[in-house]
């Protein structure tokens, strides 16, 4: 049980390493470019379940919600994402890590989508204002795209 919680300390440690490590990078050198974009695309998938998981949250918040109101108890806040998420990808698992700050954007626009404060239009605008962030902060050339679930009429990315 000791070195299980150490090892995942150093996984969720890479991942964050990894990602502040694209901003160093020299974007003309061929191979910082394919790992620039390898951790972008980690990390679109990330904020992508970020946003369902901000969602599945919120649902079950307000019905913590009603409890606490009929309860006269005090209201549950909304939790933070500490911006790591395991992902399933063709050569196993593995952790990506975004910064909190982007991380908790879109947990909560998940959460207001969940609760109908924003459209699925108003939705996607914030999620390319935190894609542009993404990109910028990763100094890569890759187009970003979050929320594929909600996009209506596009095609499926080719990049996967």
């Amino acid at each position: 049980m000791f070195g299980k919680k150490s090892k995942l300390e150093r996984i969720k440690a890479d991942a964050k390493a990894d990602f502040l490590k694209c901003c160093t990078l020299d974007p003309e050198d061929r191979l910082h470019r394919m790992f620039s974009a390898r951790i972008a695309q980690r990390a679109r998938l990330n904020l992508d379940k970020i946003f369902v998981q901000g969602a599945k949250t919120e649902e079950k918040r307000q019905t913590d919600l009603a409890e606490a109101l009929k309860a006269g108890k005090e209201l549950p806040p909304r939790i933070k994402h500490e911006g790591y998420n395991q992902l399933q990808g063709v050569s196993g698992a593995v952790v990506s890590w975004v910064p909190e700050e982007l991380a908790d954007k879109m947990f909560n626009l998940g959460a207001d989508y969940q609760i109908q404060q924003v459209s699925a239009h108003e939705a996607l605008e914030q999620a390319d204002k935190i894609a542009a962030c993404l990109v910028e902060e990763l100094q890569t050339s890759q187009d970003i795209q979050l929320l594929g679930l909600l996009r209506s009429g596009d095609s499926e990315d080719g990049d996967e």
